[in-house]
């Protein structure tokens, strides 16, 4: 059976690839960048605040996916809400990072679309 995650949660992912280092990390429901680090470094799921970008708040989905030994659940990542989704906080690894220079883009972006 699968865990249930409460809000603030760290939800520690197992990666297909075989690679050591995740493309992100992930916390159920929406939390803040500071609180975010806090949870992961408490987790021991990393060691310094500079090993991932900043907090990107997206919507998860739990799906099933057929292996060869059976049926596994894959959380599928959305930009938006919708039916089945749950909040989701995503601090990305390297390439995956979310930086400030893009924070600030889609920041301007929004303010951009409400005034126009």
């Amino acid at each position: 059976m699968m865990k249930k995650y409460t809000d603030g949660e760290y939800m520690p992912m197992v990666w297909d690839c075989g690679y050591s280092t995740p493309d992100a990390y992930y916390i159920k429901g929406h939390v803040g960048n500071e609180d975010g680090l806090d949870i992961l470094i408490d987790e021991g799921a990393i060691d310094e605040p500079s090993e991932v970008g900043l907090a990107n708040h997206i919507y998860g989905r739990w799906s099933m996916e057929a292996t060869d030994d059976g049926n596994q659940h894959m959380m599928r990542t959305y930009q938006k809400p919708g039916r089945g989704r749950f909040k989701v906080t995503e601090l990305g690894v390297g390439i995956f990072a979310k930086k400030e220079e893009q924070a600030a883009d889609v920041a301007g972006a929004v303010v951009e679309g409400v005034m126009r």
